[in-house]
């Protein structure tokens, strides 16, 4: 057995240590015992076709039980997606229908177990009627018990209401107050649709009554150490003994590095384990060589002959900004990069074909560019296994970043957007930059932002994070006479409103809202319905008036 305080080093060490009692074993009666074959948990996806979807508008699902049976309007739909590709233009309450049969359950005090790794916005969950839990948020993975709700063996029913938020409020909740990334009704151009419904995978898990419910990793190349942070889940109602198996090896392709084992008490509800593991003479993880480790952590319980297993890969790098300068592994790096909201041409969130988003990534590294930034919501989990596949940075946002309005529930709603970001990502050695806002000016959420760090750190010491988007005081909100950039002058007033025209009244080039504005140069900005954009002038009283106009973009 070895301990948090001795980690071991040595792999030649290590596995004697680990097979010395199965050696003594085999000498005696009980070798057949101790090498007879464990149970493990077993993930049975639930996607594909064969959910029903309807819409409620009204918000009377509830009172008339639908989750009972499917509304008699429901139509067929692909789940992950988003609702609008079933019903276009739809905005509120919808629900989700699916039957399944699961697996038998052979695992001693096994538990079922229904994980969702997105529903956007607000979810409600029954399982043969019975109401199985709730929850709130964009991006975050839940998971949900429901062992005394499923029927062995038989015919099961998933029922899930979802609350896609709007402007006016449902049940208390509307869209501008929410982590909503991009998206907006109606929608206008540099936003995004408002989409919403089941957009990642739900799985059913058959796991053991003991199982690794999250797992945290941090490579030290200086050192070679691998920080391993492991929340173990007890679901029984006794403290067990359990074993704790870890390993270290090539992502890639390779055999055992290293090898630990512990022993522990779990008493029932979650034990949080921290170890070391050191690899030597570490591979760096570069952008022309991104070279990566599986680190993989087993718990069992040996009365109950099953184990729960769970892998996360990571890389030694080393990323941070040191002496005006970003520097990975030590060497100074100039960052080139473009940022995406990872919207496809079709499904919004929820492409029909994946490669469509990989090849973005793959053109991004094939012109030259060595970061991307996923903007105002987070990237699809198989764009950063790419990114950490072939080499390119990721800045992370979450989907709070951008014009969240107050309201008594910003920091807890910020809070939870924040920590689901950090907590699913914080593996891939890709994402070296956490981004707290987008383009936002002083108010409730950017002062609730900066009050933020701490959780962050607390969640991932390893990254930068970054407060803001830039400079961000108004200039790009409105262009008006009492703005920093008092020489342009817009119609209307505001320029929140879309058609709108800006003109340079100065005899000077201006630089203002990512334009160059030469003397008396006008911008014309057409509505989202290609509404024209306007613009008037007073001619002389008498005589001729000649107007000459080029277009440009």
């Amino acid at each position: 057995m070895f301990s948090t305080r001795h980690p071991v080093v040595a792999s030649a060490f290590l596995s004697f240590a680990i097979f010395l009692p199965v050696i003594a074993a085999m000498r005696g009666e009980s070798a057949k015992a101790e090498t007879a074959a464990m149970k493990s948990a077993a993930v049975v996806s639930l996607d594909g076709p064969s959910w029903l979807l309807a819409v409620d508008p009204k918000n009377v699902g509830r009172e008339r039980k639908w989750w009972e049976k499917p509304a008699p309007e429901a139509k067929v739909a692909k789940t992950p997606g988003i609702i609008q590709e079933t019903f276009p233009a739809y905005h509120g309450v919808a629900w989700y229908w699916r039957d399944f049969t699961p697996p038998a359950n052979t695992l001693e005090q096994g538990r079922c177990l229904l994980r969702f790794w997105q529903v956007d916005y607000l979810a409600d969950v029954w399982v043969n009627g019975v109401h199985v839990g709730r929850h709130e948020g964009a991006g975050e993975p839940f998971v949900l018990d429901v062992t005394e709700a499923v029927k062995p063996q038989a015919v099961n029913r998933i029922a899930v209401r979802v609350l896609n938020p709007t402007n006016e409020p449902i049940d208390g909740i509307k869209l501008p107050e929410t982590p909503h990334s991009l998206k907006s009704i109606p929608w206008t151009p540099g936003r995004s649709a408002n989409w919403g419904g089941i957009t990642d995978s739900v799985e059913l898990l058959v796991t053991p009554a003991v199982r690794v419910e999250d797992l945290f990793v941090r490579p030290d190349p200086k050192t070679g150490q691998i920080r391993v942070q492991v929340n173990l889940r007890n679901a029984g109602k006794q403290a067990v003994q359990g074993r704790i198996a870890l390993s270290v090896s090539p992502a890639v392709g390779g055999e055992t590095l290293i090898a630990a084992q512990l022993d522990r008490q779990l008493p029932p509800g979650d034990t949080l384990i921290e170890t070391k593991l050191e690899v030597e003479r570490p591979r760096l993880w570069e952008l022309n060589d991104p070279y990566m480790y599986r680190v993989t952590v087993r718990a069992s319980v040996d009365s109950t002959g099953s184990f729960d297993e769970q892998s996360a890969r990571c890389g030694f790098r080393d990323f941070r900004f040191q002496d005006g300068y970003f520097r990975l592994n030590g060497k100074r790096i100039f960052l080139k990069s473009s940022h995406t909201a990872s919207d496809a041409p079709v499904g919004i969130i929820v492409s029909p074909d994946p490669d469509l988003l990989r090849k973005d990534l793959l053109n991004c590294k094939v012109i030259g560019l060595n970061m991307i930034r996923f903007f105002n919501g987070l990237a699809p989990r198989y764009q950063l296994e790419l990114c950490d596949e072939i080499g390119l940075l990721a800045y992370q946002e979450n989907y709070a970043g951008w014009f969240v309005e107050p309201s008594p529930k910003l920091a807890e709603r910020f809070n939870r957007t924040t920590r689901a970001m950090v907590k699913r990502d914080r593996n891939h050695p890709c994402v070296v930059m956490w981004g707290l806002l987008n383009e936002t000016p002083a108010g409730p959420v950017f002062e609730h932002a900066v009050a933020a760090l701490p959780l962050v750190r607390a969640l991932d010491d390893t990254r930068v994070v970054l407060l803001n988007s830039g400079r961000y005081d108004g200039v790009l909100v409105r262009l008006s006479a009492v703005t920093p950039v008092g020489s342009i002058v817009g119609w209307p007033k505001g320029l929140r409103a879309e058609p709108w025209a800006a003109v340079n009244v100065t005899r000077q080039t201006i630089r203002a809202w990512g334009i160059t504005w030469p003397p008396r140069h006008a911008a014309l900005h057409p509505g989202p319905k290609n509404e024209f954009s306007a613009v008037r002038w007073t001619a002389p009283a008498a005589g001729k008036a000649e107007v000459e106009a080029k277009f440009v973009g």
